[in-house]
C-alpha cells in the first residue's frame, strides 16, 4: 500500500470554525475513506507556519517539525504533501509571498537531499484564500489584517511557479474550496469534502 503523509496547519488538523473544536472528518479522514487503498496519514498543527525565527514559536514551526520528523530517518512516504503558508502572513509574521516560496523551497531541497528525487514524491499546495469576516472575528481580527487577505490571494502565482523550477508537483486548494463566512480562515464540513476529492484526483494522477 503506498503512503501519502499531509503536512499542513489548521485546515489539515481540522479547525471547526464554529466553535473551534476539531472537526469529525477534516479532508484527511474523507480522503481516507475516497482512497482506501492509500494509506494516509496526516499531520496538521493549528497555527504552524512554513518556519518562526521566533524561540517560543517552537509548536509551530513547520521547518523544524518537518526536519526532525520525516527528515532525521528513514523514508517511508510514496508522496508528500505540503500545504503551508495562511500562518505566514499573520499580522506578528509577516512574511513576503516570496519568503514563503523561500522556505518552501528548503523543504524541498532536505527532503531530496536526504531522499533523492523520486521518492518521495512532492506535491506542494496553495492554501484556500483568506476572506475579509477575518477581520470582524472576535479572536482573528487582532491576527490578520487586510494585507494578510491580499497576500493570499497571491499564494498560488509564488507556489505554482516554485513548483515548476523545483519540478514538483502542484495544486491551488483555492479552485476547489473557500474558508467559511464565520472566520474567514477555516472550512466548513462540506468544503474539507470537496478539498478531499480534488486531492485524490491529484493523487491518482500522481502515483497511479
Amino acid at each position: 500500500m503506498k503512503k501519502i503523509l499531509c503536512f499542513g496547519d489548521s485546515n489539515t488538523w481540522g479547525h471547526n470554525p464554529v466553535d473551534c473544536s476539531k472537526l469529525e472528518k477534516p479532508w484527511t479522514v474523507w480522503l481516507k475513506d475516497i482512497v482506501p487503498e492509500y494509506e494516509i496519514v496526516s499531520d496538521g498543527v493549528c497555527g504552524r507556519a512554513t518556519t518562526h525565527y521566533l524561540e517560543n514559536e517552537d509548536k509551530t514551526n513547520g521547518l523544524k517539525d518537518f526536519r526532525e520528523r520525516y527528515l532525521s530517518g528513514e523514508n517511508d512516504f510514496d508522496l508528500i504533501i505540503i500545504m503551508l503558508g495562511t500562518n505566514d502572513v499573520l499580522n506578528n509574521i509577516d512574511f513576503s509571498n516570496q519568503k514563503t516560496a523561500d522556505v518552501l523551497k528548503i523543504y524541498v531541497e532536505e527532503c531530496r537531499a536526504k531522499f533523492g528525487k523520486d521518492k518521495p514524491k512532492i506535491l506542494l499546495v496553495s492554501p484556500i484564500l483568506i476572506n475579509d469576516n477575518c477581520l470582524t472575528h472576535p479572536i482573528f481580527k487582532d491576527l490578520y489584517s487586510e494585507k494578510s487577505i491580499d497576500k493570499s490571494t497571491h499564494f498560488s502565482e509564488y507556489i505554482s511557479k516554485l513548483a515548476d523550477e523545483e519540478d514538483t508537483y502542484f495544486m491551488n486548494a483555492a479552485d476547489y474550496a473557500k474558508a467559511s463566512d464565520i472566520d474567514g480562515i477555516h472550512m466548513v464540513p462540506e468544503e474539507h469534502k470537496k478539498l478531499a476529492n480534488a486531492f485524490a484526483d491529484k493523487i491518482k494522477e500522481i502515483l497511479s
